[in-house]
């Protein structure tokens, strides 16, 4: 049987191994953040009937990324997303593929698009959450998740600011940065 003294121990033992586990890996994720450019290279609206200015929308994005000593600097962005919007308000979610020769990064999204009116013009944002779901070549086995914000700059081009946090890429990965 365990003294009190002895117990305490044991129970500060325990906490101090699991504090160093958690803190572990903690430090195993990276801070990062980046942005997105892109345009409407196809857009396929569905009117819902009965509904005026209820719409569902499927489209596809290209651009660039811009992610300043991140992994996903200066790759090409394919972004594809099935949006639910009623005058110009709702929900979207898709996915987002980042291209670098063989390497490839996805990442799912859902959030809110959001319009309002100022001097008679429509202004349209959108946020949200973000998870790395697959990886291929330097950026297999990356994983992390974030939230973005964004903005259209023109009618068919659009804005996004993403942060959050990611694992280490491989050595080989990281040794070409």
């Amino acid at each position: 049987m365990l003294t009190n003294l002895a117990r305490s121990f044991v129970i500060t033992l325990a906490l101090v191994a699991f504090g160093l586990t958690a803190t572990t890996a903690l430090a195993d994720k990276i801070k990062d953040s980046g942005n997105i450019d892109a345009s409407y290279v196809k857009r396929e609206m569905s009117p819902v009937p009965d509904q005026e200015g209820h719409v569902l929308l499927l489209t596809e994005s290209k651009g660039t990324s811009s992610n300043p000593g991140g992994i996903v600097n200066g790759f090409a962005t394919t972004v594809h997303e099935i949006a639910d919007l009623q005058q110009g308000n709702g929900t979207h979610q898709g996915y987002v593929i980042y291209t670098n020769g063989s390497d490839q990064q996805v990442v799912k999204y859902d959030g809110m698009v959001t319009t309002t009116m100022k001097d008679g013009k429509p202004t349209t944002t959108m946020k949200g959450n973000y998870v790395l779901v697959d990886g291929k070549g330097a950026l297999a086995g990356i994983k992390g998740d974030g939230t973005y914000t964004g903005y259209f700059t023109a009618e068919d081009k659009f804005h996004v600011d993403w942060k959050g946090t990611r694992t280490q890429p491989t050595d080989s990965m990281a040794s070409s940065q």
